[in-house]
């Protein structure tokens, strides 16, 4: 069995601005400001991550509950967005996890993913996509600010219940170098798809992903076998 890792902000799918729209817009209204931006990109990085960092901007610190508290009302505010924001299923996903759903197939669809696990519920829900994946095999944001600790997480969960798996039966698939350097602390592999991206294949020279590709293929069996092969 092969476990695929998914992101999902600019790999399965683009919310037209509606998640970082919405968080931004909970940030200014909880601390009554009429502008603020953030101060780095938001690509690749964890909501609580994010968060911690803009409180800490506008306050000098953020507790725990600062963190809590914004990211409840993140959630609140998250449905009333992806309704309002033209986002969009990226090139060939829904084709492409449709093949690595049939039954009898040796791949799982799992997520790794800054969201929290509400948050990348509600985004997937509403494009229909919630159906693909174990989100008990999962792992989301709100476990650790460092993408790198996500996939160690993963790995040590399925490392305690099968102590026979190898890394080499993880695959990450992501559009951000943070995608790569989250793979690459347990020595898996990463499969980078640039369609839905903000990054140029230049931008990943240094972190050295397994793979680069401009989109999924249009028959989804062609990567089927570039997995079996890996």
């Amino acid at each position: 069995m092969k476990y695929l890792f998914w992101d999902i902000d600019g790999t399965l799918l683009l919310t037209g601005g509606a998640g970082a729209n919405a968080m931004l817009d909970v940030i200014k209204e909880h601390y009554f400001l009429k502008d603020f931006r953030f101060s780095k990109s938001l690509a690749g990085r964890t909501d609580p991550e994010i968060i911690k960092e803009a409180v800490a901007q506008i306050k000098g610190r953020c507790s725990a509950a600062d963190a809590a508290s914004l990211l409840i009302r993140y959630h609140m505010k998250l449905p009333e967005y992806l309704n309002c924001y033209q986002g969009t299923v990226l090139k060939n996903v829904q084709k492409t996890l449709d093949c690595f759903t049939q039954p009898g197939t040796n791949f799982t669809n799992c997520l790794l993913t800054g969201n929290t696990k509400t948050g990348a519920k509600l985004k997937l829900a509403h494009y229909g996509l919630d159906k693909y994946f174990d989100f008990d095999a999962s792992v989301f944001g709100e476990l650790s600010e460092d993408r790198r600790e996500l996939a160690k997480i993963a790995w040590q969960r399925f490392y305690a219940k099968n102590p026979d798996i190898s890394t080499d039966d993880f695959i990450f698939i992501g559009d951000t170098p943070n995608d790569v350097i989250c793979a690459n602390a347990i020595d898996a592999k990463c499969l980078v798809v640039l369609w839905g991206s903000n990054y140029q294949k230049e931008d990943f020279q240094q972190v050295k992903p397994w793979k680069i590709i401009d989109a999924l293929p249009d028959n989804p069996a062609e990567l089927q076998k570039l997995f079996e092969e890996a």
